[in-house]
C-alpha cells in the first residue's frame, strides 16, 4: 500500500476507536478493499468522515470546520453505485482487489455497493470465459486477455451497459456472439473494449459496440445524460442529484466559467438556471457529448475540448478576459489541479469561486496558494460514497479585497 493511503487509514482507525463498532453486511469485509467502514452505522460514517475532514483542516492552520448541518446524506446508504469497473484475475476471479494488494483479484459472488444484478453478470461472464477457456489477466507478468469487467447503470432510466475489457491478444472472434446471446436479456448495452498497454487501466483505446446503443443515458434532477463507455459521470445519481443543486444554489455570478465540465454535468444546470456558461474538459468525446446534451435539454452553453493548462496558454485565457467570468467552477479529478492551472487561477479577479472537491486532502494543500486571492465563505458537502472514506465538499470562495463590479 502507498504511503499516503497508509497514513490516511492510519488516521481514519485511530479516529473511528470511538465509535461503536457492527457486523458488516458483506462477507468480504476486511479482506476487500472496496468498502472500509461497512462496521459503522452510517451515521456514524459521516461523522467520522467529518472528523477526518476537519482534522486535516486543522492541521493546516485552517479555521473553516465542516458543520454536521452542512453535510447532505446520500438517499441510499447500499446498490448507490452506478458504475463499478471489476478487475479479471489470471485464474478467472472477478471482483476486485483484496485491501492494500494490486497483484490480486478477489473473486466476488456478492457486492452491495452496485445493484443486485451487478453479482449475476459477473457469473455470467465467468461462466462464458470458461466456456472459451477464456484467460484472465496477470497484473505481474501482463498477460493473459481479459482485463476488467465494467458495469455502468441510469439507476433513474433503468439501463445497463456491460463493458469487457480485453488485451490485444488474438482470440476467435466466435466468442463475442456468445457473449451477447448470454448478456442480452441483462443489458441495454454491451461492449467490447481493447486496452492493448500494460498499464492497469480499465479504460480502453480502443471501444467496439457489440449490442444496442453506444451509450446509456441517466436522468438527473431535470436533466437527461447520455453516458458513453469511459466518460466520466458522477458514480451516485442520486447523490448527484443533490450536488447538483447545492452547487447550482450558491453561485451568484451571471457568467460561468466551468473547468473540467465533463459531459457537462453543471454546465446544463447551470444554463438551465439563465447563466452564461463557458465550459473545458480534456476529453474531446466528453465535450462532444456535452454539446449533445446541451441540446437534448433545449440549452445554450459554450463548449471548448483540451486539458485546461494547454487551453489556457493556447488561447484560452485571452477567451477567458473577453468572457469575464463572474464565477469559475472547478471540479477537477482526485490529483487536484495542475499546478499552471492552480497558478493561474490565483491571478483571477472573478468576485466568486466555487471549488467541488472529492479529495478534501488536496484542497488544503491547494487552498495554501488560492488564500492569496481567494478567502472560504462557505462550505458544504454531500456524502456520495457510504461505506468508504471519501466525501464530496464543495468549497465557496470570495475574492479578497473584492471590488465592487457589475456581474
Amino acid at each position: 500500500m502507498k504511503k499516503g493511503k497508509r497514513e490516511k487509514m492510519s488516521r481514519l482507525e485511530e479516529l473511528a476507536t470511538g465509535y461503536k463498532k457492527i457486523k458488516a453486511k458483506c462477507q468480504y469485509f476486511g479482506e476487500c478493499g472496496g468498502c472500509l467502514m461497512q462496521d459503522l452505522e452510517y451515521p456514524d460514517q459521516v461523522e467520522l468522515k467529518r472528523a477526518l475532514v476537519n482534522r486535516a483542516f486543522e492541521t493546516a492552520g485552517m479555521t473553516e470546520r465542516l458543520l454536521k448541518k452542512d453535510v447532505l446524506l446520500s438517499p441510499e446508504t447500499w446498490y448507490y453505485r452506478n458504475r463499478m469497473d471489476f478487475p479479471v484475475g489470471e485464474d478467472g476471479e472477478i471482483g476486485m482487489k483484496p485491501y492494500g494488494k494490486w497483484r490480486d483479484v478477489l473473486d466476488l459472488k456478492d457486492c452491495y455497493i452496485m445493484s443486485r444484478e451487478a453479482p449475476k453478470i459477473l457469473q455470467l461472464v465467468r461462466d462464458w470465459m470458461n466456456a472459451y477457456e477464456l484467460q484472465g489477466w496477470n497484473a505481474v507478468r501482463h498477460a493473459g486477455f481479459i482485463r476488467y469487467v465494467v458495469i455502468r447503470e441510469g439507476k433513474n432510466t433503468n439501463e445497463r451497459m456491460v463493458m469487457i475489457v480485453t488485451s490485444a491478444m488474438e482470440h476467435d472472434e466466435k466468442i463475442w456472439p456468445e457473449l451477447v446471446r448470454r448478456l442480452k436479456s441483462s443489458c441495454t448495452s454491451i461492449m467490447w473494449g481493447i486496452n492493448p498497454e500494460i498499464t492497469d487501466l480499465s479504460i480502453p483505446q480502443d471501444i467496439r459496440t457489440l449490442y444496442g446503443p453506444e451509450f446509456l443515458t441517466e436522468k438527473i434532477n431535470a436533466f437527461t445524460y447520455k453516458i458513453y463507455p469511459s466518460s466520466f459521470f458522477q458514480t451516485n445519481s442520486n447523490g448527484a442529484a443533490l450536488l447538483q443543486n447545492a452547487v447550482g444554489e450558491i453561485i451568484t455570478g451571471k457568467k460561468v466559467l466551468d473547468l473540467y465540465c465533463g459531459m457537462g454535468f453543471f454546465s446544463i444546470d447551470f444554463a438551465a438556471r439563465g447563466k452564461k456558461v463557458l465550459g473545458v474538459e480534456i476529453d474531446e468525446r466528453a465535450i462532444e457529448v456535452a454539446r449533445d446534451n446541451a441540446l437534448v435539454n433545449k440549452v445554450k452553453a459554450d463548449f471548448h475540448a483540451s486539458s485546461v493548462e494547454e487551453w489556457l496558454k493556447t488561447g484560452g485565457d485571452d477567451l477567458v478576459k473577453a468572457f469575464k467570468p463572474a464565477t469559475i467552477v472547478l471540479d477537477p479529478p482526485r490529483m487536484g489541479l495542475h499546478p499552471r492551472v492552480l497558478e493561474w487561477v490565483t491571478k483571477q479577479t472573478a468576485p466568486e469561486l466555487i471549488y467541488v472537491s472529492c479529495n478534501f486532502e488536496q484542497f488544503v494543500r491547494e487552498y495554501g496558494l488560492l488564500k492569496k486571492t481567494y478567502v472560504i465563505d462557505s462550505l458544504s458537502a454531500v456524502d456520495m460514497f457510504p461505506h468508504t472514506p471519501h466525501i464530496e465538499l464543495i468549497f465557496k470562495l470570495k475574492l479578497l479585497k473584492q471590488k465592487k463590479t457589475k456581474v
